[in-house]
């Protein structure tokens, strides 16, 4: 009897239907913006969507399990939500922008690859520079050639990249 009842049961579980909110959904886009409890893509079809981010999200970066902090506006994404917009699982992918960087100090040494500067602290820092490295010496355009130990700079450059520009001035 009890066999006969657990089998009855069983049936009726499974062929009950599947409720609208359990229903789990996958929507592709670009990721427009994303905070600790939200992001919004820009859907395939043009429609911006959004979607709460909880504690128990599975956030995939690139494949590896990373958080939403590392998600960055432009990376494409799929979300798989519920039928009430929360997010179960964030997979995107993209290439992390570089930081932008300025460095200030006193020049140590300055070479056709490489500049130091001494930092206010005392530290000393080191960027790469290159041919496409703009050089401003006293608010007019110069060369790396032009500048020399002593003189105070900042350089704009983007992570481990070359510096885009250096502007010194002489002391």
């Amino acid at each position: 009897m009890k066999r006969a009842f657990v089998v009855v049961l069983l049936v009726l579980v499974v062929a009950a239907p599947v409720s609208a909110a359990s229903r789990v959904t996958v929507d592709r886009g670009v990721v427009q913006s994303i905070s600790s409890t939200q992001i919004v893509l820009r859907g395939l079809d043009g429609k911006t969507l959004s979607f709460t981010i909880v504690p128990r999200t599975e956030v995939l970066l690139n494949g590896i399990l990373s958080s939403v902090f590392a998600i960055q506006p432009g990376f494409s994404a799929a979300v798989t939500h519920t039928a009430a917009g929360r997010a179960l699982a964030i997979r995107a992918f993209g290439k992390p922008r570089a930081v932008k960087q300025i460095d200030k100090g006193t020049i140590v040494s300055v070479s056709p690859t490489l500049i130091v500067l001494r930092q206010a602290d005392g530290s000393k820092v080191s960027v790469s520079v290159g041919p496409q490295t703009s050089v401003i010496l006293d608010d007019l355009p110069a060369s790396l050639a032009e500048l020399r130990p002593g003189y105070l700079a900042a350089v704009l450059h983007y992570g481990a990249q070359p510096a885009r520009e250096v502007r010194a001035l002489r002391r």
